[in-house]
């Protein structure tokens, strides 16, 4: 098991809660490959947006 500082357990939580916002954003584009269950591209469509949703919103893609 891998031993977090508390600044470090912050940071992740905190970066959670940033991409969970973004995610909010663009989740209804990525809603028919949830449900035909086509996994692999959801992950490559859902890297992508999230990425590009980063950059919109922060200006650069966040850890």
């Amino acid at each position: 098991m891998i031993e977090l500082t508390d600044e470090q357990a912050r940071h992740m939580v905190e970066l959670l809660k940033k991409k969970s916002v973004l995610i909010k954003n663009f989740s209804h584009k990525l809603e028919k490959y949830r449900i035909s269950g086509d996994r692999d591209n959801y992950n490559k469509k859902f890297k992508e947006l999230l990425e590009k949703e980063e950059i919109k919103v922060y200006g650069k893609k966040i850890e």
